[in-house]
């Protein structure tokens, strides 16, 4: 039986321009998986990760903390989607930033008040029927992510385990794909997603040798970070 264990990136620069890169905290959750990894004896005879900076980053981080002879891959089937466009599309004026903010901060409580905003935009890019407003439709975006899996899937030998960092999105697809839970579910999961968190997938072989679903084996393990005093975090 081989494995795939998913890492969802460490804390990026949220609120910041340049949401992408990793928080100083980001740096260190991914410093503190990649030893949590190598504790675990994990030997992983692949690492992958989306192409985004806070991915590339975050691999590159784990990898150097666990002592690893290997130099991480990028592939874009392990890209997040595209938060901006899916608040764009339902609300186009907040392609600027400083209408954004003054709306939100006229609320009195702008970060609850973006939270329930962009819960209603992301639930019009999941229900299919604008799907024209968008570069990449929800259907898409978790095709892609499935071919992503299916592709590390098929490069495991028996035994073999690869570590694959993506984000949150990606991440609860595969886990609500998993399960048959479908878009309520992966709605549900993304919001406890943690950084630097491990959610780990089983690949083995049917009867005959012939190919086997893979199985969710566990979500959002977050033992590692619960060590130390505020690391756990989920944005």
């Amino acid at each position: 039986m081989s494995r795939i264990v998913l890492v969802r990136h460490g804390q990026a620069s949220w609120g910041k321009r340049a949401y992408d890169k990793l928080s100083d905290l980001g740096r260190e959750q991914a410093r503190i998986v990649g030893a949590e990894l190598a504790t675990r004896d994990l030997a992983p005879t692949l690492v992958v990760s989306g192409t985004m900076e806070r991915q590339r980053d975050t691999a590159t981080g784990l990898v150097e903390a666990a002592g690893w002879d290997l130099t991480p891959q990028t592939r874009p089937g392990w890209d997040e989607y595209d938060h901006a466009s899916i608040l764009t599309a339902y609300k186009p004026a907040y392609r600027s930033m400083t209408l954004l903010k003054a709306d939100m901060a006229r609320t009195l409580r702008p970060r609850a008040a973006f939270d329930e905003m962009y819960a209603v935009a992301t639930q019009r890019w999941v229900a299919g029927e604008n799907d024209a407003d968008y570069g990449e439709p929800f259907a898409a975006f978790g095709e892609r992510v499935l071919g992503g899996l299916g592709e590390v899937a098929d490069e495991l030998g028996p035994g073999e385990t690869a570590v694959v960092v993506s984000s949150a999105g990606a991440i609860s697809w595969v886990a609500a794909s998993l399960l048959d839970g479908g878009a309520p579910t992966w709605t549900a999961l993304q919001r406890v997603l943690a950084n630097a968190s491990l959610t780990t997938v089983s690949v083995g072989a049917g009867d005959g040798g012939a190919a086997r679903r893979p199985v969710l084996r566990t979500f959002n393990d977050t033992t590692h970070l619960e060590r130390v005093p505020d690391l756990l975090t989920t944005r």
